[in-house]
């Protein structure tokens, strides 16, 4: 299993609309998500950044699923894509496997 994560820094603006759109997400996306094997999603803010943290067994797998997105994944990307500081698109080079260097169970 690997433990991964990544960052994304914001529009200030759009912080608050980032925030509902996480409170209430889709449930076909929250699907989506599972039936990609991740798990233990959770996403955090901090000032005009936020960083996400999930788990999975196969990140090679789930990089070419994200090679290949779905509707609804497209669909969500083209909410939040406005959010973020960089107007890119929310899944672009941000997931990256970090060296873990402390883990307690």
């Amino acid at each position: 299993m690997a433990r991964a994560m990544w960052r994304k820094k914001l529009d200030p603006a759009g912080i608050d609309a980032y925030v509902r759109a996480h409170a209430e997400p889709w449930p076909e996306l929250v699907a989506q998500i599972k039936a990609q094997g991740i798990r233990n999603y959770s996403i955090f803010l901090d000032g005009d950044e936020v960083f996400g943290y999930f788990e999975h067994d196969d990140l090679a797998a789930l990089d070419a699923l994200n090679s290949n997105p779905t509707e609804v994944g497209e669909r969500w990307e083209a909410g939040m894509r406005p959010l973020s500081a960089d107007k890119a698109s929310p899944d672009q080079g941000m997931v990256q496997v970090r060296r873990q260097v402390f883990y307690v169970e």
